[in-house]
């Protein structure tokens, strides 16, 4: 007997996102409160805050794509400067203007 596994359509993509999103509101109903949430995470377990963000996600076995709307300025901010401490990223620099 042959079993066929079929492609994922795009209804079971928006499936798989709206389920991530009810999961995702149903804890945090703002940015703010996601953010207070990793400071948290971060201070306590002694990790970065994108392995803190990671981790979340690896908990409640959600797409790291899934929280991107959660994640406010000042968040991207803090994993932004770890990345580039960590040489992740190129330092940003500012240019005089010549």
């Amino acid at each position: 007997m042959f079993y066929f596994l079929k492609e994922p359509t795009a209804m079971d993509e928006l499936k798989k996102e709206l389920t991530d999103s009810i999961i995702i509101t149903k804890r945090f109903r703002s940015p703010n409160e996601f953010s207070l949430y990793i400071e948290e995470k971060v201070q306590i377990e002694k990790i970065g805050y994108m392995d803190a963000v990671i981790q979340y996600c690896n908990e409640i076995d959600i797409d790291v794509e899934a929280i991107a709307k959660l994640i406010n300025q000042t968040l991207k901010d803090k994993i932004q400067i770890e990345a580039e401490e960590q040489n992740y990223l190129k330092k940003k620099r500012g240019k005089l203007p010549i």
